[in-house]
């Protein structure tokens, strides 16, 4: 029969404790060797789906020879013609880029919500 614990914290530590014992048995998850080639599959999917998306989107008319989205847009069908394999991978790239980017601002507008303001009292005269 197991003893009771005598507080909640030692409960927890102690199912933590047996948790963790339990998991150093096994020493990795099992491989699915399926999920390997499904990964890659939905990454060149999605990389396509950008592809097509980035190629549709039109450039506007008015756009100098120095517009951005003019140049952007010819960058990705010169590497489209020239090769499909490398624009895949650079989108994957900036995909990627884009992603971290997200992922940075979120945690820099978040550390400053979490952070209460501090707010001065006025001095009285000593």
């Amino acid at each position: 029969m197991a003893r009771k614990p005598s507080s909640p914290l030692e409960g927890l530590r102690g199912l933590v404790r047996d948790l963790d014992a339990g998991s150093r048995s096994l020493r990795h998850y099992p491989q699915v060797p399926m999920l390997d080639q499904v990964r890659r599959e939905w990454s060149e999917l999605r990389s396509e789906l950008q592809v097509r998306r980035s190629l549709r989107a039109e450039a506007p008319a008015d756009g100098g020879p120095l517009n951005s989205a003019v140049l952007v847009q010819r960058m990705l069908d010169m590497m489209q013609a020239t090769s499909p394999g490398y624009l895949r991978h650079f989108i994957d790239y900036i995909d990627t880029l884009s992603w971290l980017q997200a992922l940075q601002d979120g945690a820099a507008s978040g550390g400053d919500a979490a952070k209460p303001k501090r707010i001065r009292k006025p001095r009285t005269g000593v």
